[in-house]
């Protein structure tokens, strides 16, 4: 359920090179993946919040690990807004498909294959954790 002026935030604890940002973070659901190696972090953020937070987080993710991962990125949404941040790029956008071609393609040239370009839940509706 959206609470007026909060966002939600969905970030993998491994895209940040020091996971001590976390802490000063409201974590409000965790799955891990990956055979528990990595957890994707649901965060909520309040409005006012929004904009340091996303500055922090840009701040400290990784460019990459290893030869596998060759970029990063992590988004925040509330029912009407999706905000996706890459480590030089932010796209401001709405929760629909259809509009997400830029982003995609700016993923893809990161080395980012299509299928991790989920950008899921983009909608509070759409929460499972």
């Amino acid at each position: 359920m959206e609470s007026a002026g909060e966002y939600h935030g969905i970030v993998i604890d491994l895209s940040q090179r020091k996971r001590s940002v976390f802490s000063n973070l409201e974590v409000i659901g965790r799955r891990r993946f990956f055979f528990n190696t990595m957890s994707l972090l649901k965060l909520r953020v309040s409005a006012d919040a929004l904009e340091p937070t996303i500055a922090k987080l840009q701040a400290n993710l990784r460019s990459g690990l290893g030869p596998f991962v060759k970029a990063f990125y992590f988004h925040f949404y509330r029912e009407d807004e999706l905000i996706v941040v890459f480590k030089d790029r932010i796209f401001r956008t709405k929760p629909d498909r259809a509009l997400w071609e830029d982003m995609l393609d700016y993923g893809k040239s990161l080395g980012i294959p299509e299928r991790q370009l989920a950008f899921v839940p983009c909608r509070f509706a759409d929460e499972e954790y």
